[in-house]
């Protein structure tokens, strides 16, 4: 049975070659962010996200295998990305702003996209099939004080998803979508673990007693 709906999958493809099914990566909350201190980073500080770096979270197609092959799956994860960053600077600083350019005796911080690779395959089941998605995200974050580097860290992650790949194997979208979301959360809230207890930046964000 598996193998008549694998068949009818396939060839059902065949005839929706270019079928294109791309989910909404939602906007997620990095909050859980582990601090050994009581206090958070007191001094205003400013970040931005490397425009530049952002067209790696973009991908024409993430389907991967025979089966769903003749549908295409891309991906852009970079509106989200850019729309979660303000809540780990919530979790992390007292007062933070967005600027495009550093500001003189203000510590500036630089998100960059380093890796992306998201992928979606499909294996089925009586009548239907799952869909199984992976993401690989990788990210830098610099900081910087009137031109010095005063801090820098490279996290890497992966998270998976799984789901039912339903009608036109339009659930894979989904699915992706997901795993896409929790790559973006974790990243960044180990990211903000390392911010949150950077001795060298509590030293440089204190307020003076």
């Amino acid at each position: 049975m598996t193998k008549f709906f694998t068949f009818c999958v396939c060839l059902l493809s065949a005839f929706v070659v270019g079928c294109s099914h791309k989910g909404v990566v939602r906007t997620v909350s990095a909050t859980n962010v582990y601090s050994g201190h009581d206090e958070k980073h007191q001094k205003p500080v400013t970040y931005l996200v490397d425009d530049t770096s952002l067209t790696k979270l973009q991908k024409d197609d993430a389907v991967k295998g025979f089966l769903c092959g003749g549908h295409r799956f891309p991906v852009d994860a970079g509106e989200a990305f850019v729309a979660s960053v303000p809540s780990l600077m919530e979790s992390v600083f007292d007062d933070f702003s967005q600027s495009g350019a550093a500001q003189q005796g203000k510590v500036q911080f630089v998100f960059r996209i380093e890796r992306f690779d998201p992928r979606v395959k499909f294996t089925d089941k009586f009548f239907s099939a799952d869909a199984d998605a992976t993401v690989d995200l990788g990210i830098s974050v610099v900081a910087t004080l009137d031109g010095r580097r005063v801090f820098g860290t490279a996290v890497d992650t992966q998270r998976s998803k799984s789901g039912d790949a339903g009608p036109m194997c339009a659930g894979g979208a989904e699915v992706l979508s997901d795993a896409m979301a929790d790559a973006i959360k974790d990243v960044l809230e180990k990211a903000g673990e390392r911010i949150a207890n950077s001795q060298q930046l509590r030293e440089l964000t204190k307020r003076p007693r």
